[in-house]
């Protein structure tokens, strides 16, 4: 409980510098109510804007404001209560930004959750069958085909996946090139669209695959030469039984570390293949926000994407001390 206590107090370190820099930019932006005003720039509705936002206050007091805002103890003109954090309405639709990040964020996770599946699962398999026959024809024929795949830019295989399953193989695969979680039928109303996300999961898990792949398949061409696999197979045992129970849990340990780290960043680093494939999760909505200079929906979403980032690697250092006793404690100092 302590080296957890620790990991999370270090995990909330990182959670403060990371607002406090995005909040930094952001205050720099000169009078951010001008520019919602647009063309009418009437004093009257100038500051009738800076009150509604709080924009007339000093920086220090937003600041201030926005950090007590995402405590669950609330304080209002009641007295103290326990409560959802506010981070307030968003400049451009007036809508609390809570509901707004909650309204996209299930899609993103689906999408993250899938491309995550698709790399752990292919990049475990092919990785422990290359790293068997390591030096092999197959082995280098994939070891090059994982080099492409985590050198193509995203929103580059997002475009040319988009293209060709989406438009010039349509009438074999059936997949759109845009679409969101949900789409509206015309006598049914709306309703779920799982289909949707085959193609942007698929150009979201390549490059995590290549990694899972490469790191699979270097790990276990090393355990496979240790001294202790020598002796399981001097002893007679098996050839499935210490690939299953001596060299993958070994293996898995930097499979974890970077499967942590993709999934994390996935939250925030699919904002050009949902932008790409018209997918209505987080990124989409934070890369408008950014387009508008929408203060408090960015800082929600940094928020939440933060909050993801230190909760993952909490969780992957308890699965550590499961997964291979001889680290068990220690990977938290």
């Amino acid at each position: 409980m302590k080296a957890i206590a620790q990991k999370l107090g270090q995990g909330l370190g990182v959670l403060w510098g990371a607002l406090t820099l995005v909040f930094i930019l952001f205050a720099l932006i000169p009078d951010p109510a001008r520019q919602l005003a647009g063309q009418n720039e009437q004093e009257e509705v100038v500051e009738a804007i800076r009150e509604k936002y709080g924009l007339n206050q000093s920086p220090a007091k937003r600041y201030l404001h926005f950090f007590m805002g995402l405590s669950p103890l609330q304080h209002d003109a009641e007295g103290w209560s326990w409560g959802a954090p506010d981070l307030g309405r968003s400049f451009i639709s007036d809508r609390p930004v809570t509901e707004a990040i909650f309204q996209s964020l299930p899609a993103t996770i689906l999408l993250a959750v899938l491309a995550m599946a698709l790399a752990m699962s292919l990049g475990l398999i092919g990785g422990m069958l290359c790293g068997a026959v390591a030096g092999s024809f197959a082995d280098r024929l994939f070891l090059t085909l994982a080099s492409l795949g985590m050198s193509a830019p995203s929103f580059v295989m997002a475009i040319v996946v988009s293209w060709l399953f989406g438009s010039v193989w349509h009438a074999w695969t059936g997949l759109p090139m845009t679409g969101g979680l949900w789409e509206v039928h015309p006598f049914e109303g709306p309703r779920l669209a799982l289909h949707h996300a085959i193609l942007p999961a698929l150009t979201l898990g390549i490059r995590p695959l290549s990694v899972v792949f490469q790191l699979t398949r270097n790990s276990v061409t090393e355990i496979l030469g240790s001294s202790y696999v020598r002796t399981a197979k001097s002893k007679g045992v098996g050839q499935m039984r210490i690939m299953t129970h001596h060299v993958l849990r070994n293996a898995l340990n930097p499979v974890l570390t970077a499967a942590s780290g993709w999934f994390a960043s996935m939250l925030a680093g699919a904002v050009f293949v949902e932008y790409v494939f018209g997918w209505q999760g987080m990124g989409l909505l934070m890369f408008r926000a950014l387009e508008q200079s929408d203060l408090p929906m960015v800082m929600g979403c940094v928020a939440v994407i933060a909050s993801i980032f230190v909760l993952v690697n909490v969780a992957v250092d308890l699965l550590y001390g499961w997964i291979d006793p001889r680290v068990s404690g220690s990977s938290f100092r």
